[in-house]
């Protein structure tokens, strides 16, 4: 599968469980924070948070989650204490409270996330999105860049049985994240 040229650069995402780059608490360090809100003026930048639903996003989470014949699909962007999804497909609320939300996991793993089974992983078995509906068992997903370099949000698919991503498979999430990538910074 051929992508359109993007500036992006994207790592391989592994085939097993990812481990993301440990994160700094929010919080933690003068640092930690100062990159916070730079983060955080990056998606402010998009003006896409809190807006309405678009064609131009809401064709690739459509087409992903019909590619991928999983439950959900998501363009997400991640704010200060909620992620917004700024489009999806599948049985999920528009804003989540951050602490719930696996993207923001995916934010710090440069390379993506992949969790073959969140059930089985520490970090998410007991997050409510897992143990209650839509009882997510799948997740995969690469982070966006927004203005200015910063990760603002990330493009995911999630499903309700656990699976293997293959590398066709990586390669396509890859290639509509790129997509959803161009789109949040046009206009910008």
């Amino acid at each position: 599968m051929h992508c359109l040229p993007s500036e992006r650069t994207f790592l391989p995402l592994p085939l097993q469980h990812a481990t993301p780059i440990p994160s700094v608490p929010r919080g933690s360090s003068v640092a930690a924070r100062a990159k916070e809100r730079q983060r955080l003026r990056a998606v402010d930048r998009t003006r896409l948070l809190d807006s309405g639903d678009e064609e131009r996003f809401d064709r690739l989470t459509r087409l992903a989650q019909q590619s991928f014949g999983v439950l959900s699909a998501v363009i997400s962007l991640i704010g200060d204490d909620r992620q917004f999804l700024k489009s999806f497909v599948g049985p999920l609320p528009r804003n989540v409270a951050r602490e719930f939300s696996v993207c923001d996991t995916t934010l710090q793993a440069e390379g993506g996330l992949v969790v073959p089974d969140l059930g089985s992983d520490a970090r998410f078995r007991d997050n409510p999105f897992v143990v209650g509906p839509p009882f997510v068992r799948f997740y995969a997903g690469l982070p966006l860049r927004g203005p200015g370099g910063w990760f603002v949000g990330s493009m995911c698919i999630l499903d309700t049985e656990p699976r293997i991503l293959g590398l066709e498979d990586r390669t396509l999430l890859q290639c509509l994240a790129q997509e959803a990538e161009l789109e949040l910074n046009r206009g910008t």
